[in-house]
């Protein structure tokens, strides 16, 4: 499997978007710097401004979470996170509503994986009852490591944002 850096995930989903976008009922009315895009939701009539992500936990990792510019759509290759924007997955070709979980269990683990932890930390930054409940049932160093992440992710980055 060839590794791809960041730029290049980006590029390929935003391909592969503006190829799905009439199956999806989206039409792109502009293209805007670092993937963003104005389109147009046909079924419901309104426009939106959407960018493209490699996966929705990057939603956090670039602190778009905490930036000037609003999103009101979120296009991943993969979603992967709990966000509070409507996201559309490419991978399945489904969109999801504000703050619904992917599903990414899987049976018979004892550790989570990187995904599953991820996950968490996503649930944890919005505050969902949920996720309080499964950090009560932790360790306590466990569940300090995990709080800490999400403080991590809560904290703006110094400097310009990357994906603004």
């Amino acid at each position: 499997m060839q590794l791809r850096t960041e730029r290049q995930q980006r590029e390929q989903a935003a391909y592969q978007f503006e190829l799905q976008a009439s199956k999806l009922y989206l039409s792109v009315r502009k293209r805007l710097p670092n993937y963003r895009y104005i389109i147009k939701d046909e079924l419901k009539g309104c426009e939106l401004t959407a960018i493209v992500l490699a996966c929705s936990f990057d939603f956090y990792e670039y602190r778009l979470n905490r930036g000037k510019q609003r999103v009101d759509l979120l296009i991943a290759q993969r979603h992967n996170a709990v966000v509070p924007l409507r996201v559309i997955s490419l991978d399945s070709s489904s969109e999801y509503e504000p703050g619904s979980s992917p599903a990414l269990v899987r049976t018979g683990a004892k550790r989570p994986n990187h995904e599953e932890t991820m996950l968490l930390v996503s649930k944890l930054v919005l505050g969902i009852e949920e996720a309080k409940e499964e950090l009560a049932a932790m360790p306590i160093r466990t569940r300090q490591r995990y709080l800490q992440r999400r403080d991590e992710y809560l904290r703006p980055r110094i400097g310009r944002p990357w994906a603004s």
